[in-house]
């Protein structure tokens, strides 16, 4: 039976639960006002936190909406520059009274523009200003553009894209802005503009067809001069307000793109890929705040509930302690009185415990003590005999007994006898054999390779037998005096876990097994044994020739022990 060492052996203080003294229930109260503290401490962490989430979320929705209207722009800019560039193409080898003239360049350009949804007309003025196509109508309406941003830039600038300030049509009467690029003579010299006029309202729609969280403004506007193309919501959609102070503070600083959080309003700006000119997302402060007081509202609810719950439970807090000062000496006889008698139970407990142990490892004692007086008395008998068979059959006989000899000694030393260390009981046979095999010959080397491994008690004698029966039976056939292997005789003796299961590896180099040998039908007296043993164990046993040599394998489940 193994020693005892759970929860019963700890002492009556331990295993009676101390008594719970009034001031316990007093630090309900104080507990509960300390919880109050705390409660209003992390609804103010969690405030504070959450709003600064909110915000960072409208930042990064003013961003992300930066971006999406940036490419947008940039799209409908790219368009609008390749249909300018393509009108160029098409009238570069006509004069002015031919364009003006040509009904068929007419008609194409105005299906083109037809495709394009966010462009009013395509426009061609020559050197003068003077407007000679329009898609407006046909004939061209007179108009007049020489005092226009966009013919003032291109008549002394090189020939790029010129995106122009909004402004109210001659012809249409509605505020638009150009896109427009140089028209030059084979000689490099100045010949006009072509353009295309972009519909803000365009823009107008598409904002507000996105259906953005949080209802932000948008600015379309100028890189240079930061002249406003598009305002939305538009307020005035001929003279729209200007672009504000603290978004020109943004972008001067950070020309590319940037996100501002001012007093009012987050505003992201980024500036359109390939164009002088950027977009604006402004988000106000007011109704991202006011969501997240919407959201907020229920925790503050609850927690005021908590601080209720808190208060009251302060006060039965308080009434707890004094009833329980009134019991208290009542409870505290009654202790004293159970903890002495458990006390008197447990000394007796222990005082049992010690004898059955003392008394095991006696048992295992002497039991070692017989087995080994067994084994010296066969190991006498069998040199008093003149039979050299009987003689060897004792021998081996006293040989299994001292094995067994050997598991009652370590049962004799470790401290929990449901356990044996097999690894050391493996290491000590090797040595025995290793010496005793010296004795009478050299060339002997046993090599191990073995784990630390715990074997139940109940299984460590039967696999203690297998593992004397094989390693003899490799000592004894595996290298005669004469043939292959008489100068080395190396055995390799291996143990290990294998998951739930012990690995015991036996392997010589020495002349292998006959040919057709099978170790189950073996009448010799150890093969038996190994072969009964293996059954008992469950076990299962393998034996597998070598070239040169024999392995032997046995895999062996453990058995759980109850602890």
């Amino acid at each position: 039976m193994p020693k005892d060492n759970g929860p019963a052996t700890a002492s009556p203080a331990a295993a009676t639960p101390p008594l719970r003294r009034p001031r316990l229930e007093a630090a309900i109260g104080w507990l509960a006002a300390a919880g109050l503290v705390f409660l209003l401490a992390v609804m103010a962490v969690v405030a504070y936190e959450s709003r600064q989430r909110a915000i960072e979320e409208a930042t990064e929705r003013a961003e992300s909406a930066a971006h999406v209207l940036a490419e947008h722009a940039a799209r409908l800019f790219d368009a609008s520059d390749l249909l300018v560039e393509h009108t160029a193409q098409r009238i570069r080898d006509l004069s002015w009274d031919e364009i003006e003239a040509s009904k068929e360049t007419w008609d194409s350009l105005r299906a083109e523009v037809g495709h394009l949804p966010f462009l009013d007309a395509v426009w061609l003025n020559d050197q003068a200003g003077l407007l000679r196509l329009s898609t407006i109508g046909f004939p061209t309406p007179p108009s007049d553009a020489h005092d226009r941003d966009a013919f003032l830039a291109h008549l002394s600038g090189p020939d790029h894209p010129y995106i122009s300030q909004l402004i109210v049509g001659r012809v249409t009467q509605k505020p638009t802005f150009l896109v427009s690029r140089r028209l030059g003579n084979r000689d490099g010299t100045f010949r006009g503009i072509a353009s295309v006029t972009v519909d803000p309202a365009y823009f107008e729609e598409f904002y507000r067809n996105l259906d953005l969280p949080s209802d932000p403004s948008i600015l379309l506007f100028r890189a240079d001069d930061l002249a406003v193309l598009v305002h939305h919501p538009d307020g005035n959609p001929q003279a729209p307000a200007p672009v504000p102070d603290f978004v020109k503070r943004s972008v001067q600083a950070h020309p590319a793109m940037a996100v501002a959080t001012g007093d009012d309003a987050i505003v992201a700006h980024r500036r359109v890929e390939n164009w002088p000119v950027y977009v604006a997302v402004r988000i106000g402060l007011e109704p991202v705040l006011a969501d997240w007081r919407a959201a907020l509202a229920p925790y503050a609810g609850l927690a005021a509930l908590a601080a209720a719950a808190l208060l009251v439970l302060s006060a039965f807090g308080f009434r707890q302690a004094h009833a329980a000062r009134l019991v208290q000496e009542r409870l505290e006889a009654r202790v004293q009185e159970r903890t002495a008698s458990l006390e008197t139970a447990l000394a007796q407990r222990d005082a049992v415990l010690a004898q059955k142990d003392l008394l095991m490892r006696e048992a295992n004692h002497r039991i070692k003590n017989s087995l080994q007086v067994i084994s010296s008395l066969l190991s006498l008998q069998g040199q008093s005999t003149g039979n050299a068979e009987t003689r060897e059959s004792l021998h081996e006989a006293g040989r299994r007994v001292h094995a067994v000899s050997d598991i009652h000694q370590l049962l004799y030393k470790v401290d929990d006898i449901q356990l044996v260390p097999f690894h050391e009981y493996l290491t000590a046979l090797c040595r025995d054999l290793e010496r005793s095999a010296l004795a009478e010959s050299d060339g002997w080397r046993l090599t191990l390779t073995v784990e630390p491994v715990e074997v139940p008690s109940d299984q460590a004698v039967p696999l203690g037998l297998i593992a004397n029966e094989l390693l003899m039976n490799a000592v004894k056939h595996a290298y005669p005096s004469e043939g292959p292997g008489a100068g080395s005789k190396p055995i390799v003796v291996g143990l290990r876990h294998d998951g739930d299961s012990v690995r015991l590896i036996i392997e010589d180099d020495g002349v292998g097994l006959p040919d057709g040998f099978d170790w189950r039908r073996s009448r010799s007296l150890g093969m038996r044994l190994v072969h009964a043993l293996t059954n008992q164990l469950d076990a299962t046993l393998s034996v597998e020739p070598r070239r040169p040599g024999t392995s032997y394998r046995l895999d062996m489940p453990l058995v759980l022990v109850a602890s």
